[in-house]
């Protein structure tokens, strides 16, 4: 009886732990929330580009979405998260194919080598806005 007790009781604290790491619907996977934002460059909205929210700490998941207009939609975890944002237009040089290849215009400083960051929050409204300097 008293095995039985304490196996019971081991199991309720394992699942107890279990329930507190997961979602509230069950999934076991993080909630997201509902992120919107304008990109701005040089005081215009980026035409065409894309948009990656990495958690800080390189831990959970990776966000992205596409910007048009200078407007983007995303849903992401909640935290700290690193922002990459690119852009490209097309250049003079031709590819394989004989079309125009795209040219990154905004420089490594937010992309390759960010040091742009936002916090997506778990309450509240999740607007994010970037006023990038770039080679337009």
């Amino acid at each position: 009886m008293r095995n039985c007790m304490r196996t019971s009781s081991v199991f309720l604290i394992l699942l107890s732990l279990s329930c507190g790491c997961s979602n509230a619907d069950g999934s076991g996977q993080p909630a997201l929330y509902e992120v919107t934002g304008e990109v701005l460059v040089n005081g215009d909205p980026v035409d065409e580009g894309a948009i990656t929210l990495d958690p800080a700490d390189g831990k959970g998941g990776v966000y992205s979405a596409q910007i048009q207009s200078g407007k983007f939609s995303l849903k992401a975890s909640a935290g700290s998260k690193r922002v990459s944002i690119t852009a490209s237009r097309p250049s003079e040089d031709l590819g394989p194919d004989g079309k125009p290849m795209p040219r990154q215009y905004l420089p490594p400083r937010y992309n390759a080598k960010t040091k742009l960051t936002a916090e997506v929050s778990a309450t509240g409204e999740n607007f994010l806005e970037f006023k990038l300097d770039g080679d337009m």
